[in-house]
């Protein structure tokens, strides 16, 4: 069995659902170097999250949550998605990725949405995403905020100094 550390998380696969087949059989994996289905993440020892896949390549990983009938779906609340968003971004960060994203995939949801800022796939849909990372690192994010903001306020001096700062964090973690 494989378990993977990043502190203070343990992550740990559980049994598998019979009931997950078909999100198998529609998962895109040609992006990634390897997948692990239905892990729990441990805090302490006490199961914080689980996520029905993990999927990572060099320097990403993506975080899956499947929900097999649209009433499940509709039982799982916006708090609890941006949860598992925030330990997937914690967790991406504590492994070493630098990018990230977690989804959420629903068997006979029609069209995509998001829910608690997330996006959520149809799982026919899934075959074919490709998925869109985010920085796992809480500095980057606030740092293109920023940028973001001054951008609108057209302070270009400033700007150009936040970029100059951006490039050097991005190689050092190159």
């Amino acid at each position: 069995m494989i378990e993977l550390s990043s502190e203070p998380y343990v992550l740990k696969p559980r049994n598998t659902p019979l009931t997950e087949a078909d999100f198998r059989l529609h998962l895109n994996i040609s992006w990634c170097r390897g997948v692990l289905f239905n892990v729990v993440a441990l805090k302490n020892s006490i199961a914080v999250v689980e996520y029905d896949a993990l999927l990572w390549s060099d320097d990403s990983i993506m975080f899956v949550e499947y929900k097999d009938s649209i009433s499940a779906y509709k039982d799982l609340s916006s708090r609890k998605v941006q949860q598992m968003n925030s330990f997937a971004k914690n967790i991406a960060r504590g492994l070493g990725y630098k990018k990230f994203t977690f989804i959420v995939v629903v068997k006979g949801l029609e069209e995509g949405t998001t829910k608690g800022g997330v996006e959520v796939l149809p799982l026919v849909e899934l075959g074919s995403y490709q998925p869109v990372f985010v920085s796992s690192i809480t500095e980057m994010e606030y740092l293109n905020k920023m940028i973001a903001k001054y951008t609108r306020q057209g302070k270009e001096d400033v700007i150009a100094e936040l970029e100059k700062l951006k490039k050097i964090l991005e190689m050092e973690q190159a």
